[in-house]
């Protein structure tokens, strides 16, 4: 396939993927019609789609179901709504755009201007109007100062674990780096937190003095304090096996060996009960919880709950 045929292909799967948001429950046929395509080329293209993205692991590919009769979208990457870049993105894809409009037959020049042009216009006074995504740097900014001032923070924080919005007073103690994301630990007043600084939706520096004891030790092997967490035993369907490549299941290494073993046993470590239970009900074709048992019957309760709302 030469280039200019897959650039056409880049934007044909662009534009189903558009399509199908503005068009949900359409079949192939009818996609096919509408965009002018052979419909054995739309379910190649849908084919081509599916887990594709900017990385391997979980929630950086797109996901779909499709076959003859309708398409599923279950994860497009926000590649089916415009695209929304923060002040940072946006410069240093300026600064990339006027380097090339330097070299000549290099690119299509009109394009590269064009496009320079129109970030230039929203980017004026130092911003992107339509991407409020700044607030991670603002929120680093305030835990910066929080830090030298030695100073608690008022922090409006977005918690993944129990999927909830709440506001507490911190105490900082310092920040780390971990697989491309930044987290600040703070003292609560009864035990150590850390904190996603991207999840952090406002931050308010106080005028109390920190209150975080010296000397709370700090392992780059262990940033989380996993190691010393409750370990959950679940069973894992041996083609789901590839979940320990994304989380830190700990198979059973004789049953992998054993191909008559249908389900896996493993341990899981976990920090809270309700993450355990979310985790659990979205891998449910592929995981059983066994204990804690509290916890297992309240998985069991939920997918009770559902099924019963679905009769």
């Amino acid at each position: 396939m030469g280039r200019q045929e897959r650039q056409e292909r880049v934007v044909r799967l662009l534009n189903l993927l558009a399509y199908i948001n503005k068009h949900p429950g359409s079949t192939v046929m009818e996609m096919a019609r509408d965009l002018g395509l052979d419909p054995v080329q739309v379910r190649d293209d849908l084919d081509m789609l599916h887990l594709s993205g900017v990385g391997k692991n979980p929630g950086e590919m797109i996901d779909l179901e499709h076959d003859w009769m309708g398409v599923r979208i279950i994860d497009s990457q926000g590649l089916d709504k415009p695209l929304r870049l923060t002040p940072t993105e946006a410069n240093a894809l300026l600064l990339l755009l006027e380097s090339l409009e330097t070299m000549p037959g290099l690119v299509d020049s009109e394009a590269v201007t064009s496009a320079a042009s129109k970030i230039r216009a929203v980017t004026l006074g130092g911003g992107v109007n339509d991407a409020r995504q700044a607030a991670a740097g603002e929120a680093a900014g305030v835990v910066a100062e929080a830090l030298a001032a030695r100073r608690q923070l008022e922090l409006t924080y977005y918690s993944v674990t129990s999927d909830a919005t709440t506001t507490r007073t911190v105490s900082p103690i310092d920040t780390f780096h971990h697989d491309g994301a930044t987290y600040l630990r703070a003292w609560t007043g009864d035990e150590l937190r850390i904190f996603r600084l991207d999840r952090i939706r406002g931050a308010l520096l106080a005028d109390a003095p920190s209150e975080a004891p010296a000397g709370i030790a700090f392992d780059p092997a262990d940033p989380f304090g996993f190691s010393t967490r409750e370990a959950a035993q679940l069973m894992v369907r041996r083609d789901a096996t590839w979940l320990a490549d994304y989380w830190d299941i700990q198979l059973d290494a004789t049953a992998l060996e054993d191909p008559d073993v249908a389900w896996v046993p493993a341990t899981l470590r976990y920090g809270s009960g309700d993450w355990l239970v979310r985790f659990c009900l979205g891998q449910a074709d592929r995981v059983k919880l066994v204990a804690p048992a509290e916890l297992a019957d309240t998985v069991r309760q939920r997918v009770s709950g559902c099924l019963r709302a679905l009769r």
